[in-house]
């Protein structure tokens, strides 16, 4: 079976290792404002419940369509229940294939960066935090047809948990991501923001010091 988005797995690539109660706890409240791709007659279970499920799965270390909905269908109903689903039916793998695969990239990975934040900033302080922004190639995103795929990341740097991540594809490059990227971050004051020389750019500075950030 094909593997999840790349998006989706970069983005989860540092989550912290948290329970059911605690990923369904927050979760579902990013997710909400995503739109739904699917037509909404005959729409089964809402698009918070298949994702939460989904992300629980991934962050267990089930990477295909078909491992999470194995992990899905094997957890115990009082679990089910507390995802939202009915104990005795569950998503499908082609219902979390054919959604996951409908849904936009960014919006997605904006969504559970933002979920991502609000863990890392409930168990750190906010001031004094560093983010190191730096770009990767996702491993296994290339094909005999297109090249791997590269993404641009900001990472806390205390508990290495991916902040935000961006594509950049031909058309673009890493200058021209930098604050879209860091856009994806709801509060920068008193941030200190690391990346490497190619970011030493007048615009870029400008940018953080209109977000209350520092720069190194």
């Amino acid at each position: 079976m094909p593997a999840l988005p790349p998006s989706l797995i970069s983005s989860l690539s540092y989550a912290p290792a948290l329970t059911v109660a605690e990923t369904a706890g927050g979760l579902p409240e990013a997710l909400a404002g995503l739109p739904d791709p699917r037509a909404r007659r005959g729409v089964r279970y809402w698009l918070t419940v298949v994702v939460t499920a989904a992300v629980c799965a991934v962050v267990a270390g089930y990477r295909s369509y078909s491992a999470i909905a194995e992990r899905v269908a094997d957890v115990p109903a009082a679990t089910a229940l507390a995802l939202g689903m009915t104990a005795d039916r569950r998503p499908s793998e082609a219902m979390i294939r054919r959604l996951l695969q409908a849904m936009d990239p960014q919006l997605l990975t904006a969504a559970i960066s933002v979920w991502l934040a609000g863990r890392a900033t409930a168990t750190t302080s906010t001031a004094g935090q560093a983010i190191a922004v730096d770009g990767k190639t996702l491993r296994g995103s290339r094909t005999t047809d297109t090249p791997a795929r590269h993404v641009m990341t900001a990472c806390d740097q205390a508990t290495g948990v991916v902040l935000a991540s961006i594509d950049v594809d031909g058309k673009t490059n890493k200058i021209t991501r930098f604050a879209p990227r860091l856009d994806q971050i709801s509060d920068l004051r008193d941030t200190v923001i690391t990346a490497d020389a190619l970011h030493c750019q007048g615009e870029h500075v400008t940018y953080l010091v209109e977000r209350d950030a520092h720069w190194s």
